[in-house]
């Protein structure tokens, strides 16, 4: 097991080395291991490697600082100058914040931006302040549309995260693919069999192989694929950042940028009710749903985003297991960077 506090560490340790201010490093590291934490091993530490060559190789402006290119009182345009994802998204998610503050809700539009990692962190920014808070972001053409066999969309990650009075906040964050592209490319580097309701190959068959994953597949068909288009509009038709038949991928290393675009905002309920009454309604209704007549078989019955939250209290205290490929993987950058990956618990 490895502790997560000296994991963090590391991480921020690393992007030091690629170029990040503390405050990007920092953010980024947290982020991170948020992530693993919760039980998202596909955007954890198995990206470090790429985050950190990303940036150290200039593909992504480690110095860059997001700026506001339009600004109306309750709608932004952000452009992320090609910085880090994680600072773009957070910028952007504090400026809404405090918007929302003012104006009972505030909504960003995103374009230069670059991978940001679990959609729920930033929607989490939200929720603890109060708020209804929502992110999404498109990614390259990872999905087929129905019927299809190439790929024409991104996993375009939905996250909505909810406060509700004494106990955690509902938290949705899911890729509109049956599972994250990232879980693909994990099963791969750890040499598993995936499932074959994930993805098809070439020519348009259920495959088990995650070598041979040409196109993943939407959730519940049709409604997943319409989700994806909707969210590829917001993130990038409203933006202006590249679509994902144009941006470039996340694993490119040839020198394109990948011009992602996101969507993120902040809903403030106490403009419409009095103070507490939202959240005293949601957890009431909550704990309706958590009380409700249980299914032979089911021991307890959990709102979005409960599961991961007890997995992130687990790892604080007994920490995470990582695969020997990670752990290579970290040992390898730990050298580059002139660090000790001494993380063990």
């Amino acid at each position: 097991m490895y502790d997560c506090a000296k994991l963090k560490d590391f991480t921020e340790k690393v992007m030091l080395d690629a170029g990040l201010n503390e405050k990007d490093s920092r953010d980024f590291a947290d982020s991170l291991l948020f992530a693993q934490m919760r039980g998202i091993g596909s955007h954890g530490l198995t990206r470090l490697k790429t985050y950190y060559r990303r940036a150290k190789d200039g593909l992504v402006d480690a110095k860059a600082q997001p700026t506001i290119e339009n600004d109306q009182p309750s709608l932004l345009l952000v452009d992320g100058q090609n910085g880090m994802g994680v600072a773009s998204a957070m910028y952007a998610m504090d400026t809404c914040i405090d918007r929302a503050e003012k104006n009972g809700a505030c909504f960003a539009a995103v374009k230069g931006g670059n991978h940001f990692g679990c959609a729920a962190y930033f929607a989490l920014q939200a929720a603890r302040k109060g708020m209804i808070g929502v992110a999404m972001a498109n990614g390259p053409v990872a999905m087929a549309a129905i019927g299809g066999k190439d790929p024409v969309l991104g996993t375009n990650p939905l996250a909505i995260a909810i406060p509700a009075a004494g106990r955690e906040p509902y938290v949705l964050d899911m890729a509109t693919s049956v599972v994250a592209r990232g879980k693909v490319a994990l099963a791969a580097k750890e040499g598993r069999e995936i499932p074959p309701s994930w993805g098809i190959d070439a020519e348009g068959h259920p495959t088990t192989d995650p070598n041979s994953v040409k196109c993943v597949l939407p959730f519940g068909g049709a409604k997943g694929y319409g989700i994806a288009l909707a969210i590829e509009v917001l993130c990038s038709c409203l933006s202006g950042a590249k679509n994902g038949q144009t941006m470039g991928s996340f694993y490119d290393f040839s020198g394109k940028h990948q011009d992602s675009g996101f969507f993120v905002g902040a809903l403030n309920a106490k403009g419409l009710l009095p103070e507490g009454a939202f959240e005293l309604a949601t957890a009431a209704l909550f704990a309706s749903i958590k009380d409700s007549p249980k299914a032979e078989g089911c021991e307890e019955i959990f709102i979005p985003g409960e599961i991961e939250q007890r997995n992130y209290k687990s790892a604080e205290k007994t920490g995470v297991k990582l695969s020997d490929a990670i752990v290579k993987e970290m040992q390898e950058l730990a050298a580059e960077c002139g660090l000790a990956f001494d993380c063990e618990k």
